[in-house]
């Protein structure tokens, strides 16, 4: 079952999608304001986002904003009760992936979320951190948009360490990549490692940076945080 963060301050609306969107194959998690679901986001793995525009603590723009900012590739369905085109445009242009004007239908809209969810499993091949995202099919990497011109050791290092998701990678780890070498891992790995951290730092500063855990290996961080 697809697990599905509905962000809906409106109780009668929340309840009866909260109730409907099982039968449909959808699990949901309710949350009532810009806070609650961000503090939802931290803790679960959610496959979509229902988010309604307007929120008792701020705006469904506010939270696109951030929810692009921490997961890229997280398909947002946005709910809105305006009929004006200037806030589909701005919701499309911020991130979302949709929007479906109230009063709707469930068969409506569970066809956008299907639509959505079929669109974003043709994006298994890419992976995500933060600001950058690697499409691992055609060994491309790019940071909000922006694309990296990398080597193959060094694609393989950043697709190592994006993977891991912020967690330290090994040395071990990092020379498993390049089972053909014989030079030392000082000659081999750092050098990478250099090349790379200064492309990175071209496109995004200090937003995305590799760093060294002493004596164990590397992480990626982001000035986003977790």
């Amino acid at each position: 079952m697809k697990q599905i963060l509905l962000v809906e301050d409106d109780p009668l609306i929340g309840q009866t999608l909260s109730m409907s969107l099982p039968y449909r194959g959808f699990s949901t998690v309710l949350a009532g304001s810009v806070k609650q679901a961000i503090d939802a986001i931290g803790g679960h793995s959610f496959d979509l986002v229902l988010l309604d525009l307007q929120l008792p603590d701020g705006t469904g723009f506010d939270l696109v904003r951030i929810l692009r900012a921490r997961h890229p590739l997280l398909p947002i369905l946005m709910i809105t009760a305006r009929t004006d085109e200037a806030s589909a445009v701005r919701s499309l242009s911020l991130g979302a992936d949709d929007h479906i004007r109230k009063p709707f239908g469930l068969d409506e809209l569970t066809a956008r979320m299907d639509r959505l969810l079929e669109r974003k499993a043709t994006r298994d091949n890419l992976l995500s951190f933060r600001e950058l995202v690697i499409d691992l099919a055609e060994n491309r990497a790019f940071i909000e948009g922006q694309e990296l011109s990398l080597g193959r050791k060094e694609f393989g290092i950043l697709s190592l360490l994006a993977r891991k998701g912020g967690e330290v990678v090994t040395r071990e780890e990092i020379l498993s990549l390049f089972p053909d070498s014989l030079e030392t891992f000082d000659r081999t790995v750092d050098s990478h490692l250099s090349h790379l951290r200064k492309k990175i730092r071209v496109l995004a500063g200090d937003r995305l940076r590799i760093h060294p855990v002493y004596g164990v290996g590397y992480r990626l961080e982001s000035s986003a945080g977790p």
